[in-house]
C-alpha cells in the first residue's frame, strides 16, 4: 500500500512551491554547497546558504546526483527523526531535499513492536502451559520468556517447602557470571523473600546491594545489584517464587506487571502438573487395584476354567506334585508324581490327612503356615520332610495358596523333592566351612608371622641407627653403607609388617578408630615433612595449597596413615625432576584432600586393580625410573580406612605417562 507515500509526496509538491513556509526542512544542495535553506533546515542543520553540505547529507547527495535516481533516508537529529526524499535535479546539477519530522510515528511503531513482543513472549509461555505436563519443563520455557521480555540478566524459579519456611530451586540462571552455590541448596524463607510471600505482590527493590538483605546472601552467590520477586498463587495461597536479577537500569513497575503476568501462567502450570501427578496416582492406584483384580481373575481362571485336557497335560509334564485339599489336610487330589517322591500311588493318598505324612519336628511349623495361608489369602513356602512308603524321610519343599471357591477355602499347591539340592548345600555348606577355617589359618600366620617380626625388627633398626648416629665416622664407606642398606631394608620391612598387621585388624574388624574433631591441615604438614627427604632424594618438588584450617571428625592416626600412604605412592610414581601437588578444597557437604603427581599414571585396566589387597602395579623391566618396591598394600589400607570414616577415596588418571590424582573426600556431617 503506497497511499501514504503518495500523500506525503503530494504534500512535498505543495509545500514545494512555498519552502519558506513549510515546517518541515527543504533544501537545495549540490555535491559541495548549499544553495537554499528554509528556515526550518536553517535550525536544524545549522547551516545558511554558501555552507557546505553537511556531512550527514553528503554521500547521499553525491549518491543521488551520480546515480540520477531519488532516495530516502532516515536521520536523527536533536532527539528527533526525520524522513528525507532527496530528488536529483540533473539539468540544473542539483539535488532538492524535502524533509518530514516522523518521531511520532517511530515511537508509536517502538510501542506496537514492544507490545508484539510483549504478546510474543507471554503466547510462548501460554502454549508452554497448554503443551508440557511437566513443571520443570515449563518452568524453564517461561521464564526464558520472561527474561527476554524484561531483560534481566539472571533469576530462578523455586517452589516452597510445606511449611512453607524454605524453598527449593526448580530452575536457575545465573547469567553471565558463574554462580558457586549448591543449586540443591534448600534456601530459608527471610529477607525480601518473605516480605513478597506476606503480601502476596510482586516486589523489587534497585538499590539492593546497599541493604541489609546482601549479608543474608550464601558464600558464593553472583552479585545482586537489582531485584525482583513474583510470587506463584494458587487457590490465595503462595506456593513459589520467580526471581530476576540485575537489570540493566532497574526495574520499574511496567517489569513488575509482566514479572506478575509470567508467574500467573507458571502458577497455573504448576497447578496443572499437581493435578495431573494427584490423577496419574489415582490412575496408578486403580490400575494397581485392576492388576490384582485380573489377576485374581487370571489364577482362578487358570485353576478352575482351564480345561481337563491342559490341567492334566500340565500335571503330567512338570516334576513337581501337584495337590490340592481341604483346609484341614484332607487330600482330595494328588498328581501321579507322588509316587517317585515317597513311593505311594496317588489314589492311595486321596482322603489321607497330608499333616500324617510330615515328620514330627516339622508338624508346628507346618500348622504355622497353613495357618498364615488362610489368614492372608497368599501363597506360602515351606522346607519339611515326608515320611516314605519305605520309613525314611524325604525332605520337601512346598508351596501353597488357600482359594475361596463358592464359599468354601481349597489348599492348591506344589511339592518338590529337595533331596538333591540338600546335598548340594550340605556341599556349599562344607566348602565355606574350610574356607573360613583357611582363612582363619591365613590371618592367624599373618598375625603371628607379624609379630614375631616386629620385634627383631625394631632391635635391627634401633641397632642399626645407633651404628650410624655414634659410629658412622669410625666405619669405612663401605662398611657405613652396609649399615645404611640394614637400616633402610628394616625400615621397609618394619612397614610391610605395620600394614600386615592393619590388614589383619582390617579383616577381622578388630581395628579400633577413635573419632575426634581435628585440625587436617597440621597433619596434612606432618606427613609431607615425613615423606619429603624420601622426594628430595628423587629432586621432586612437593607444592602445597592449604587452606589455614580444616576441622572434621576423623581418627587422626589413621587418616595420617592414609595421606602418608598416598603421598608415599605419589613419590614412589613420579618420576625424578616430577612434581607433586597437594590441594585441600572445602564443599559445603564435604572437605577433599588432592594429591596430583606427574607420575607414570594409570591406565583402566589397573585402577580397577589399584585399591584391591596386594593390588601392586608391576613396573619392574618395563623402563620407568619409578619405586618398585612394596607388597601393594597401602592403598589398599587406606581405601579401608576411608570407608571406615564413611568418606570415600577417588583416583583419576587420563592414561600411561599423564600423571595420577587421588582424592580423599571426608563428609562434614
Amino acid at each position: 500500500d503506497i497511499t501514504e507515500r503518495k500523500e506525503f509526496e503530494k504534500k512535498i509538491n505543495d509545500l514545494a512551491r512555498f519552502p519558506s513556509e513549510n515546517p518541515n526542512p527543504v533544501l537545495r544542495l549540490n555535491k559541495e554547497e548549499v544553495i537554499y535553506a528554509n528556515k526550518t533546515s536553517q535550525i536544524l542543520f545549522e547551516i545558511g546558504e554558501g555552507d557546505k553540505v553537511p556531512i550527514l547529507l553528503k554521500d547521499m547527495v553525491i549518491q543521488a546526483m551520480d546515480a540520477n535516481i531519488t532516495k530516502t533516508a532516515e536521520i536523527e537529529l536533536d532527539n528527533q527523526i526525520y524522513s528525507l526524499v532527496i530528488t536529483p535535479i540533473k539539468e540544473a546539477n542539483h539535488v532538492n531535499v524535502y524533509g518530514r519530522n516522523i518521531t511520532v510515528r517511530k515511537i508509536a511503531e517502538q510501542a506496537i513492536q514492544k507490545r508484539n513482543k510483549e504478546i510474543s513472549m507471554l503466547l510462548d509461555a501460554a502454549r508452554a502451559v497448554l503443551q508440557y505436563s511437566d513443571f520443570k519443563v515449563v518452568a524453564e520455557l517461561i521464564f526464558e520468556s520472561c527474561i527476554n521480555l524484561i531483560g534481566a540478566d539472571a533469576g530462578y524459579i523455586a517452589l516452597l517447602t510445606p511449611d512453607k519456611k524454605q524453598n527449593k530451586v526448580i530452575f536457575l540462571d545465573s547469567g553471565k557470571l558463574q554462580c558457586e552455590v549448591d543449586p540443591d541448596l534448600i534456601m530459608p524463607i527471610r529477607g525480601m523473600r518473605a516480605n513478597v510471600i506476606k503480601s502476596k505482590k510482586t516486589l523489587y527493590y534497585n538499590d539492593f546491594s546497599d541493604t541489609d538483605w546482601i549479608n543474608l546472601l550464601p558464600k558464593g552467590h553472583i552479585p545482586l545489584k537489582n531485584i525482583l520477586f513474583a510470587p506463584l498463587i494458587i487457590n490465595d495461597g503462595v506456593k513459589g517464587l520467580m526471581g530476576l536479577a540485575n537489570r540493566e537500569g532497574g526495574f520499574t513497575e511496567e517489569e513488575a506487571r509482566l514479572a506478575t503476568t509470567f508467574a500467573e501462567l507458571a502458577s497455573i502450570s504448576l497447578l496443572n502438573s499437581q493435578t495431573l501427578e494427584a490423577l496419574e496416582k489415582s490412575e496408578h492406584k486403580y490400575k494397581r487395584l485392576s492388576n490384582i483384580l485380573e489377576q485374581k481373575v487370571e489364577e482362578r481362571t487358570i485353576e478352575l476354567k482351564e480345561s481337563e485336557e491342559k490341567i492334566q497335560n500340565m500335571i503330567t509334564n512338570i516334576s513337581e506334585v501337584l495337590l490340592e485339599a481341604e483346609p484341614s489336610g484332607i487330600l482330595t487330589y494328588i498328581s501321579p508324581q507322588i509316587n517317585n517322591l515317597i513311593g505311594y500311588q496317588s489314589e492311595q493318598l486321596i482322603g489321607l490327612n497330608f499333616m500324617d505324612f510330615v515328620h514330627l519336628e516339622d508338624t508346628n511349623l507346618f500348622k504355622k503356615m497353613a495357618d498364615k495361608a488362610l489368614e492372608t489369602k497368599k501363597a506360602v513356602s515351606i522346607e519339611c520332610r515326608l515320611k516314605h512308603k519305605k520309613g525314611y524321610f524325604v525332605p520337601i519343599s512346598a508351596r501353597w495358596s488357600m482359594v475361596e471357591i463358592n464359599n468354601e477355602f481349597k489348599v492348591f499347591g506344589l511339592v518338590s523333592d529337595n533331596t538333591e539340592r540338600k546335598k548340594i548345600d550340605e556341599m556349599i555348606k562344607r566348602e565355606i566351612k574350610q574356607l573360613k577355617e583357611l582363612d582363619q589359618i591365613r590371618n592367624d600366620l599373618i598375625r603371628r608371622i607379624s609379630h614375631e617380626l616386629n620385634t627383631p625388627l625394631i632391635s635391627i633398626l634401633n641397632g642399626s641407627q645407633f651404628l650410624l648416629d655414634s659410629y658412622n665416622d669410625q666405619m669405612s664407606d663401605e662398611a657405613a653403607d652396609i649399615v645404611d642398606i640394614v637400616h633402610q631394608g628394616g625400615y621397609r620391612l618394619k612397614e610391610i609388617v605395620d600394614n600386615l598387621i592393619t590388614v589383619y585388624e582390617l579383616e577381622t574388624e578388630q581395628l579400633i578408630i577413635n573419632i575426634k574433631r581435628v585440625n587436617l591441615i597440621p597433619i596434612i604438614k606432618e606427613c609431607v615433612d615425613n615423606i619429603i627427604f624420601q622426594a628430595d632424594k628423587r629432586k621432586i618438588i612437593i607444592n602445597i595449597e592449604l587452606l589455614s584450617e580444616i576441622f572434621v571428625d576423623v581418627d587422626r592416626r589413621m587418616i595420617k596413615k592414609v595421606i602418608l600412604n598416598l603421598l608415599s605412592n605419589a613419590v614412589k610414581n613420579t618420576l625424578p625432576n616430577g612434581n607433586i601437588f597437594i590441594k585441600s578444597i572445602e564443599h559445603h557437604k564435604f572437605i577433599e584432600i588432592v594429591i596430583r603427581d606427574t607420575g607414570v599414571g594409570l591406565t583402566k585396566k589397573e585402577k580397577l586393580l589399584i585399591f584391591k589387597k596386594f593390588g601392586k602395579i608391576e613396573r619392574f623391566g618395563k623402563g620407568m625410573d619409578v619405586d618398585i618396591e612394596g607388597p601393594g598394600l597401602g592403598l589398599y589400607i587406606s581405601k579401608e580406612i576411608t570407608k571406615l570414616h564413611k568418606g570415600e577415596l577417588l583416583i583419576k588418571s587420563k592414561g600411561r605417562n599423564k600423571g595420577s590424582t587421588f582424592i580423599l573426600r571426608l563428609f562434614l556431617n
